[in-house]
């Protein structure tokens, strides 16, 4: 099944609204772009279009996604937000009006295993929907999501999310560095992009290397205690603003790790798909 004009997926998380434009099938306006790193079988539906914005300015939101829309999708086509920030998705559903419909968890076709099923974040549960179209039958995955949080989840053999750990991104690292001390200034995004010295010659190198390698270090040792649970090998999913990075310095000839830019989108769109 498929929205014959088209759909919009909106993903509100915890500091920027993500937007995929997933036009009609068959149906397609932009040069596709190769990518540097594993992609998912083409199986998988992935946005023709994509916005990132951050929240934090409610101005910039309006003005950023009504100048997005009038490019890709001026027709205002149906669109399906998932949200784990409340306040962020109530604005933005007022911009997008009854045509936006909301995703929750029961309109996920998944097995929840942990203590409150009701809490885990709807961005956590559409990865794992959105890997179980990828995973080979009755093997298990893990999923890497790095953002402002980052989240490291295990998808069970029979597709059911089993849990997994959650740690700070590199933005809250450094922010809580910086207001929890006296004297350790505030790194800024761009200090992240490339990759830290290992052994850091001044304040600002030493807090970049701590939160670089250790959150490189954090996921290598979760992946690593989650694959000895499982009877075979896991499969490998990471997503998110920093996995690329993580995927340069974790992939090996051992390990094979697929990196997908938008999951929790395409979890989205497989939504969309059901409720056509």
């Amino acid at each position: 099944m498929s929205h014959p004009d088209g759909f919009l997926a909106i993903d509100v998380g915890s500091s920027r609204v993500k937007l995929g434009w997933f036009p009609p099938v068959g149906e397609c306006t932009s040069e596709s772009k190769p990518s540097e790193l594993p992609i998912a079988a083409p199986r998988l539906p992935q946005p023709e279009a994509t916005l990132a914005v951050s929240h934090h300015d409610q101005g910039v939101l309006w003005s950023q996604i009504g100048a997005w829309l009038q490019e890709f999708c001026p027709q205002a086509p149906p669109g399906y937000i998932a949200s784990v920030h409340p306040n962020t998705a109530a604005l933005v559903q007022e911009i997008f009006g009854s045509r936006l419909r909301p995703v929750v968890t029961g309109d996920l076709s998944i097995d929840v295993r942990v203590d409150q099923p009701e809490r885990v974040g709807i961005d956590r549960l559409l990865n794992a929907v959105a890997v179980n179209r990828l995973r080979q039958p009755s093997r298990s995955a893990i999923v890497v999501d790095l953002g402002t949080a980052g989240k490291v989840d295990l998808i069970g053999p029979d597709g059911a999310f089993e849990g997994g750990a959650i740690l700070p991104g590199v933005n809250l690292a450094a922010k809580s560095l910086h207001t929890g001390t006296a004297s350790l200034p505030q790194l800024r995004s761009e200090d992240f992009d490339q990759t830290a010295p290992i052994v850091g010659k001044s304040t600002q190198q030493a807090i970049t290397s701590g939160i670089y390698w250790g959150i490189i270090g954090a996921v290598r040792e979760l992946v690593s205690r989650m694959s000895q649970m499982c009877d075979q090998p896991p499969q490998l999913f990471f997503t998110g603003g920093g996995a690329q990075q993580l995927v340069l310095h974790l992939q090996d000839d051992q390990t094979f790790i697929r990196h997908i830019p938008n999951l929790v989108l395409t979890g989205v769109a497989l939504v969309a798909e059901q409720a056509s």
